[in-house]
């Protein structure tokens, strides 16, 4: 992506990030390579990282599954999946529908799917 594509957004350094977020730089970079599906920070003719507001979402969601919510990178990138496909099929749904709204109704409906995936691997390895 081109840093000058849309010069009115805001644009932050990965120190920047790391100020906001509480997540350190190696960190960030490292999350680079292992969420590289959803967190392509910008490059600037110096290959230096810029990130914007909707980076720094994805990057407080991350930390907080991994984090706060004890899943493993695998498992992160497998719920971000569940709810990237959810708030898909959600605004093809309902087009219109604000922002929050969509994540919202994604995460409801990501955390149904991965308990029903959850129980079905339970009854699986019962031997039924």
């Amino acid at each position: 992506m081109n840093i000058h594509s849309d010069v009115s957004r805001k644009l932050y350094s990965i120190g920047q990030v790391h100020a906001i977020t509480g997540v350190p730089k190696p960190t960030l970079r490292f999350w680079e390579k292992e969420f590289a599906k959803f967190l392509n920070p910008i490059r600037t003719p110096g290959n230096q990282r810029r990130y914007d507001d909707s980076a720094i979402q994805l990057i407080e969601r991350i930390h907080k599954l991994v984090h706060r919510e004890g899943y493993t990178l695998e498992g992160a990138r497998k719920k971000l999946d569940t709810e990237m496909a959810a708030k898909e099929a959600a605004e093809a749904a309902m087009p219109g529908m604000d922002e929050s709204h969509l994540t919202q109704l994604a995460e409801i409906m990501s955390d149904y799917l991965l308990r029903k995936l959850f129980a079905k691997a339970q009854f699986d390895s019962k031997g039924n």
